[in-house]
């Protein structure tokens, strides 16, 4: 009989509790497919204030937990919660944690987010040595939880219940590293021979990513096209080299979507259940969402929709260059997401000039996100750099075709549209200019005014199948990949 394994996910993001980006969706989703797989895995979270938590059923189960900051003792609380199929450890302290955002605000990043997340990971560790009940994966999510292989293999080497514990790092987005003055070591409790040999350290900087590059077991990134990218300097940002050193250790898994919670013949936030691929279906959420937005459009023609983060990074610069020239077509458009403020208040402009052509909502609720994908014709990602992407995903399952620019994992899961054949699953354009937006925009709208060819298009997407059942297969081989690496013997 194998033993069980078991796996502690730590993630700073978990839908629908805190979400800034694709992480939320993919810590919510993958631990319960894992648990499917007969892996006992807990969820650690930082206690963010939210309504979602605070409604949570919970118990305290450590009141007084010390975590050394440097020579500071900071105390926190764990609670604990049964959360479907995994259980969820929430990591509270106040004056970290109870913010309106998980980072910053729009205006920019928390100026102490060194010491919430040095916080965070250390108690991660403090809460399983006080718990008595070995892990034996740590799997870390992004540059906020990646100092724990850095703490696992230093400051915490000497402890009896992690001699069995391998690491692993999931770069959903090396764009942000988490970078932090030299002083900041000072708060983690590490030697500074640790920064001047470069262990942890970029460019004069106390790097929370590269640090745990170097010290995780096992790397992965959410997509082979995005692992080729890190190859280079452009999308690296300055961590090609040091990742070109751990070529062998790092894979690809591509992200999969919750077909459980992704479905519109049973989504509960949608006006209209529907199968994927029925277009009637489709339509009778398009009315809905139309009247949510305050749109004046006519339901025969597109509406277009898109839901990021607010930033460069997300191509929002591309859609507000383009804007007007897409007002100018016919269609109807419907944008949900936060982030920057200069992006927010650019948009709430573009509103007043197109107030029954656009509507814009501040808002990543799980009802009306579902809303959007059910109910427009066409979801926009014209993103500067997209690892991996779930929104094209979601629409395939929905029937909103994706336009996406060819980048990272977009590349890899849409197929440009031949309108001759109408084999494919979306519309692609290359370059990162607002020319080529719009024309891959006015090429989706040519193909939408012929309905038949339209229909095979959202019919052979909706056949598609991207669930975690296989990802989540993949990230278990990657785990005892993990084990061997560290010398730990696992019997499967």
């Amino acid at each position: 009989m194998s033993a069980v394994l078991r796996v502690a996910y730590v993630t700073p993001e978990l839908s629908p509790y805190a979400k800034s980006g694709e992480l939320a969706d993919v810590a919510a989703a993958l631990p319960k497919y894992l648990a499917s797989l007969g892996v006992e895995v807990v969820v650690f979270l930082p206690y963010y204030r939210q309504p979602e938590l605070e409604s949570l059923e919970k118990e305290v189960i450590v009141s007084h937990l010390p975590v050394y900051l440097g020579e500071r003792v900071v105390k926190g609380r764990v609670w604990r919660s049964t959360e479907g199929r995994f259980t969820l450890f929430l990591i509270d302290n106040p004056r970290y944690f109870w913010r309106e955002k998980i980072y910053g605000s729009g205006k920019g990043d928390y100026l102490d987010n060194d010491e919430r997340f040095i916080f965070f990971s250390k108690a991660v560790l403090e809460t399983i040595k006080l718990m008595d009940k070995s892990v034996d994966i740590i799997h870390c999510n992004n540059w906020s939880t990646a100092l724990v292989p850095v703490f696992l293999k230093t400051l915490y080497h000497r402890y009896k219940i992690f001699k069995r514990t391998a690491t692993v790092l999931t770069l959903h987005n090396v764009a942000y590293q988490g970078m932090f003055p030299p002083e900041s070591l000072a708060l983690t409790g590490l030697n500074w021979k640790y920064l001047q040999s470069g262990l942890v350290s970029l460019n004069g900087h106390f790097n929370f990513l590269k640090a745990g590059i170097v010290y995780a077991d096992m790397l992965n990134t959410v997509s082979s096209s995005y692992r080729r990218e890190l190859w280079t300097q452009k999308h690296s940002h300055g961590l090609a080299s040091i990742l070109k050193t751990r070529r062998q250790e790092l894979i690809s898994i591509r992200n999969g979507i919750d077909y459980e919670l992704w479905d519109p013949a049973h989504d509960k936030y949608i006006a209209w259940n529907y199968q994927p691929g029925d277009l009637e279906g489709k339509r009778r959420n398009k009315l809905d969402l139309i009247e949510e937005f305050q749109l004046d459009l006519p339901p025969n023609l597109p509406l277009l929709g898109t839901s990021f983060y607010l930033s460069e990074r997300k191509g929002i610069d591309l859609l507000l260059e383009a804007m007007d020239e897409l007002m100018k077509l016919d269609l109807g458009m419907a944008i949900l997401g936060k982030g920057e403020e200069i992006f927010e208040q650019a948009l709430l402009s573009m509103v007043k000039k197109y107030p029954h052509r656009l509507g814009v909502r501040f808002d990543w609720s799980p009802a009306l996100i579902h809303k959007l994908v059910a109910g427009v014709d066409m979801f926009l990602i014209p993103s500067w750099s997209e690892p991996c992407g779930l929104n094209q995903l979601y629409g395939f399952r929905y029937g909103a075709v994706p336009i996406v620019r060819t980048v990272g994992g977009l590349q890899e899961t849409v197929r440009h549209v031949d309108p001759q054949t109408g084999q494919g699953t979306g519309f692609v354009f290359q370059e990162h200019t607002s020319l080529a937006l719009i024309r891959t925009v006015r090429e989706a709208i040519r193909c939408y005014r012929r309905p038949s060819l339209w229909q095979k298009i959202v019919r052979q997407s909706a056949q598609l199948n991207f669930s975690w059942e296989i990802p989540a297969k993949k990230y278990l081989r990657l785990y005892y990949r993990a084990l061997q690496r560290a010398g730990i013997q696992k019997r499967r």
